[in-house]
């Protein structure tokens, strides 16, 4: 019961705040354009369950050192640790991939993208 209660009042403060506040209903709308895209990219990885990607990704990230590796080296392909993240978090969604291996997938974005940004610093010296 309080927790119903408890619901509710919430809901009721969320549509006062997106009706009095305008930068609320920005944030709102990119938040939940944000969430769409996550659930619409797990569907679509869906479909590789099971297939070619699925083994390709096993063989990468089957050992933590080869989850790093994978993670930077595409990192530094992309240029964008956020997008390797989103598409990681995807494939874990998916069940291409598990928790443990994209985790080390995540951690080798983000050597990738400082591994990235010291080669620019070297080369500018």
């Amino acid at each position: 019961m309080i927790r119903n209660l408890f619901f509710l009042v919430i809901l009721i403060v969320l549509g006062i705040s997106l009706y009095l506040n305008p930068n609320f209903q920005t944030i709102s709308a990119g938040v939940a354009i944000l969430l769409f895209g996550m659930v619409m990219l797990e569907e679509g990885f869906r479909v590789f369950t099971k297939g070619p990607l699925q083994n390709i990704l096993r063989k990468a990230t089957n050992k933590l050192y080869k989850s790093i590796t994978t993670g930077a080296l595409i990192t530094a392909l992309m240029q964008s640790s956020s997008l390797v993240s989103v598409i990681t978090i995807s494939f874990i969604s998916a069940g291409l991939i598990s928790l443990a291996e994209g985790i080390g997938l995540i951690f080798g974005a983000n050597i990738g993208t400082t591994a990235t940004a010291w080669l620019v610093a070297g080369a500018l010296v």
